[in-house]
């Protein structure tokens, strides 16, 4: 694979637009909802109750309506450390051994397998909320869900504006490291051909004009963001509306279903 199709298979952090229920679920509500689905699929101690959540996974994906290669390409990105995390748990996890082979354990297969769906699950969710949400949606959710705390001269703004900026430069970073792969690959370099070695040496050539680049785009975007500062104090009165009856159904769907499958199962 090249490293063009490698960056263009990194889903988090990137912003997928559409018009399905999850882009016009609230922000807010997504920000409240989604990360206490990744605490619980890390809590979550046993197969059934991680089926069940896989469960909710599937069904938010359908309704994100995001191509499923998307999907794919975004998973297949961290195959090798679902492979490290396996084999980690197979080779030093104590217990049953596995076919009577003393080195290989059952248990820690078994283990494993339970760590990378976790791990898996933990990817969907967050994907989920950066897929479907803009940068701007994003900010001005945090806006409005820290509001309260301008009372105890915490600075939600300065705080805001800081997490804009982070979100805004992980598509930059994916830019300026698409466009200094496509330079070296135009004077006849590919990170994609060669032998380990001749790769890595041309991945150390290709990082100090890398960091300068980011370093002059961040700068611009540094600019650029701050410009709009001023208006970050209103803006979730400017970009998100009041809760709306469908929004408010389903992410109480989503609690009481998350509910379930830690009561029942």
């Amino acid at each position: 694979m090249s490293a063009m199709g490698l960056l263009d298979e990194i889903t988090l952090g990137r912003y997928v637009p559409g018009d399905s229920p999850m882009h016009r679920l609230d922000v807010r509500l997504k920000l409240g909802v989604l990360p206490l689905f990744i605490v619980a699929s890390f809590a979550a101690p046993g197969p059934t109750r991680l089926a069940g959540l896989g469960c909710c996974a599937l069904v938010m994906l359908l309704l994100a309506k995001i191509p499923w290669r998307t999907w794919w390409r975004g998973i297949r990105i961290f195959r090798w450390l679902f492979l490290f995390t396996l084999l980690l748990h197979l080779l030093l996890t104590p217990g049953r051994t596995l076919f009577g082979v003393e080195w290989l354990s059952h248990d820690g297969l078994l283990r494993g397998m339970t760590v990378c769906t976790q791990l898996l699950l933990a990817i969907v969710f967050s994907s989920l909320l950066t897929l479907t949400s803009s940068v701007e949606a994003l900010a001005a959710a945090v806006a409005s869900l820290l509001t309260p705390l301008r009372r105890w001269r915490v600075p939600v703004d300065e705080l805001v504006w800081l997490l804009q900026l982070v979100l805004h430069f992980i598509p930059v970073l994916r830019e300026e490291g698409a466009a200094q792969v496509e330079a070296f690959r135009s004077r006849g370099e590919d990170l994609a051909h060669g032998s380990l070695l001749q790769r890595g040496r041309l991945a150390g050539r290709m990082l100090a004009p890398l960091m300068l680049g980011l370093v002059d785009r961040a700068d611009t975007l540094a600019h650029e963001v701050a410009a709009g500062r001023q208006s970050m104090s209103n803006a979730a009165d400017a970009v998100l509306p009041r809760l709306a009856g469908r929004d408010l159904f389903m992410a109480g769907a989503g609690l009481l279903a998350l509910a379930l499958i830690w009561g029942l199962l």
